[in-house]
């Protein structure tokens, strides 16, 4: 299986800090250095839930959250998850038939339905959640409770903007992957480019 990893060997001064406010290359985008962080951390967390339980990190992240908030609904799942419902239910039904979740229909609606833990489910996470917590307590080592602090602030008020520029992205337009996603934009726009090339539009 390859090393899914990445690669730390940079070019030159690119360990340096990045310039988040005056991003000169990818490696000054504070998204990318985010993915960094949590690409790397989380291949620790990786082995742990898959080598040792048996388990994907993202079936991790839902029993997780089922274990935070209680009984959820699918669509609750993908909110909270960041995923969007095709890849969190295709996670939960593996869950569901490892014995770890059971799903519940709604007493006044049998078409609307919830998810929780089992008994398996809730000894599962008690046991794996001191050990990612283990692996979270390692990153932030290397700062002061002081600093912890402040980051803590930082990233909540990080979470509310993203969340807002997201809200303002989503009326505008997205790839319809029912006929053809990005492929299809790609295509459309490639051709348009090569007719105004021909135009002498360049």
């Amino acid at each position: 299986m390859p090393d899914r990893r990445p690669s730390h060997d940079w070019p030159h001064g690119a360990d340096d800090a990045p310039q988040l406010g005056d991003p000169r290359t990818i490696v000054d985008l504070v998204n990318f250095q985010l993915h960094l962080i949590v690409a790397t951390n989380s291949s620790t967390v990786i082995r742990i839930c898959e080598g040792e339980y048996g388990i994907t990190r993202r079936e991790w992240l839902f029993l997780a959250l089922l274990a935070a908030f209680g009984a959820l609904a699918p669509s609750q799942v993908a909110a909270h998850a960041g995923l969007d419902r095709s890849r969190t239910s295709k996670g939960l039904t593996s869950l569901h038939a490892k014995g770890l979740i059971e799903r519940m229909q709604h007493p006044a609606d049998r078409r609307r339905a919830s998810v929780a833990l089992t008994a398996a489910g809730r000894d599962l996470y008690a046991r794996l959640f001191p050990r990612v917590c283990k692996v979270n307590t390692d990153l932030l080592s290397v700062l002061s409770e002081a600093e912890v602090q402040t980051l803590a602030q930082l990233a909540l008020r990080l979470r509310e903007r993203a969340f807002e520029i997201d809200r303002a992205a989503r009326t505008g337009k997205s790839a319809d992957r029912r006929r053809g996603g990005s492929r299809r934009v790609w295509q459309r726009e490639h051709e348009r480019g090569a007719v105004r090339a021909g135009e002498g539009g360049y």
